[in-house]
């Protein structure tokens, strides 16, 4: 099953954007960390307000870094709509349909790049807290990578998120880097598997 990581920033208070967008809420550590591990995807996966926000930059326009990477817009509505939608921004991002149930399906599906120096086809997902948590929930092979910021942030634009579910996770890996602090996650296993193990 290819491995999935979902890159998320938050600040020390749990807001994952500010004026609706994760920008305000990182910092140059954080984005630096973001930048190294989408150079290297062999696949990225969106968000459909991601994909459809004019103010961010392409993420695989020609001459970038990231030209020869698919991006692939999840949803779990009609892809068509958003495929006329992505095809009149001019954006070369793929619209896929998914459900709770499809979800292993679909990223084994994902086209990837085959450049990769050491084999790993690493898909990772950038998207906000709902799809984020809806992979994390549904697909065995999800890694959540939670950046906390040394920010506290609470405005009129600043929000949680509002997707109702309960999650258990297993800590992977602490690391700190300047006043960045970086969380690796998996979902839990079931308590007969942990037993098994001895854990």
């Amino acid at each position: 099953m290819r491995r999935l990581v979902i890159s998320l920033v938050q600040s020390i208070n749990g807001s994952f954007a500010q004026d609706g967008w994760s920008t305000g809420v990182s910092t140059d550590t954080d984005f630096r960390h973001f930048v190294a591990l989408r150079r290297r995807a062999a696949a990225l996966v969106i968000d459909r307000r991601t994909a459809l926000n004019p103010q961010l930059p392409v993420i695989n326009a020609p001459g970038k870094a990231l030209e020869h990477t698919p991006v692939h817009v999840l949803t779990e509505s009609d892809p068509l709509p958003l495929s006329r939608q992505l095809a009149e921004l001019g954006v070369d991002y793929r619209a896929r349909q998914f459900a709770p149930d499809t979800v292993a399906e679909v990223i084994s599906s994902l086209d990837t790049r085959t450049d990769e120096a050491d084999g790993e086809e690493n898909i990772v997902c950038e998207s906000g807290p709902h799809l984020a948590f809806r992979l994390l929930e549904c697909y065995p092979a999800a890694e959540l990578q939670l950046s906390i910021s040394p920010r506290y942030i609470h405005t009129a634009t600043s929000h949680f998120s509002r997707l109702q579910t309960e999650i258990e996770l297993d800590l992977l890996d602490v690391r700190a880097e300047d006043d960045q602090v970086f969380l690796r996650y998996r979902k839990a296993r079931p308590p007969q598997n942990r037993a098994e193990t001895g854990r």
